[in-house]
């Protein structure tokens, strides 16, 4: 077995935080195990003066995920044994020389709205460079609420927010803020204390995948493979497997405005999501299946969007 391990990863401190966590857990099963890890530039994080649904046709990258491109590079040319991501970043199609050979226990999945002290709420202007968040952003406050677009890391952003004086509020992932320590219902920043809100998950749908942490091996790189899978969360990855394969029947990237998740009961799963169609207007599914075929739940929650689009 491989006692050293290359582990590509984002420079992003949420990024940098997440390999630390695969590490950590790495480490319960091998504790003798030695790590590496290897900062990648990708070209989400070049291109940060762009909305991210532009970033691949300005990078060139066709429908590869913009903070995943460049590190499924690396591992391909063998300078990385394998890769952690966000799991939401990595498009719902794989390249067929890689799997996914873990996925860590899952966080917290909604939405968090983080706002100014004195904010009002029938009136918000919100950041965000999420496609999906701006439409259901526009759905959820009915119109009355409008967004601007805003790029950046979580404490970027979070800055952002408090220099601004056109911003509210913005809008980022729960997970992400739980394992930067941010907890709570508020958070200071450069002296202001700003204001935290969960969304509700069925009423503002999470990005299908969000709080996973996947890790990425070439296929056939059994000798690392080996070392991972003792790190995967069952129920995690059958939720995501539902939720990845939806996307794929989409052939969705980060330009479709789709949301969504599953949840598990036992021996049924739980689907539920919200597509935008071109003008607009929320189509909103769910459907039970058997939590042992959670390819079958996405295709049949898929065959349900078809014939309300055909409809």
């Amino acid at each position: 077995m491989k006692n050293t391990l290359k582990i590509g990863t984002r420079g992003s401190e949420l990024a940098l935080k997440q390999t630390e966590l695969t590490i950590s857990a790495l480490k319960q099963h091998h504790p003798e195990l030695e790590t590496e890890v290897v900062i990648i530039r990708t070209d989400g994080d070049v291109h940060t003066d762009i909305p991210l649904c532009k970033v691949n046709k300005t990078a060139g990258t066709q429908d590869k995920g913009v903070f995943v491109a460049a590190i499924e590079q690396a591992l391909s040319r063998g300078e990385i044994d394998c890769a952690v991501h966000s799991l939401k970043d990595v498009p719902g199609q794989l390249d067929a020389q890689f799997e996914l050979s873990a996925i860590l226990p899952r966080e917290e999945i909604w939405d968090t709205l983080i706002l100014k002290p004195g904010a009002k709420l029938h009136s918000l202007t919100i950041g965000t460079s999420s496609v999906r968040r701006v439409q259901l952003v526009n759905s959820y406050w009915s119109g009355t609420a409008k967004t601007v677009s805003i790029r950046g890391n979580v404490h970027t952003r979070l800055r952002k927010l408090v220099e601004s004086p056109d911003l509210d509020g913005i809008i980022l992932a729960r997970a992400g803020l739980n394992r930067l320590g941010i907890t709570g219902n508020s958070v200071e920043v450069d002296g202001t204390t700003l204001n935290i809100v969960d969304m509700g998950r069925d009423s503002f749908m999470p990005a299908l995948c969000q709080g996973a942490i996947a890790v990425e091996t070439r296929k056939g790189d059994t000798a690392t493979q080996d070392l991972i899978k003792l790190i995967n969360d069952r129920e995690s990855e059958l939720c995501v497997r539902a939720e990845r394969a939806f996307l794929a029947m989409l052939q969705a990237d980060c330009s479709v405005p789709v949301a969504g998740y599953a949840a598990i009961n036992g021996d049924f799963m739980m689907f539920r999501a919200i597509y935008f169609t071109p003008n607009g207007m929320p189509i909103r599914i769910t459907h039970r299946g058997e939590t042992e075929s959670p390819e079958q739940v996405a295709a049949d929650a898929f065959l349900k969007l078809q014939t309300v689009l055909q409809g």
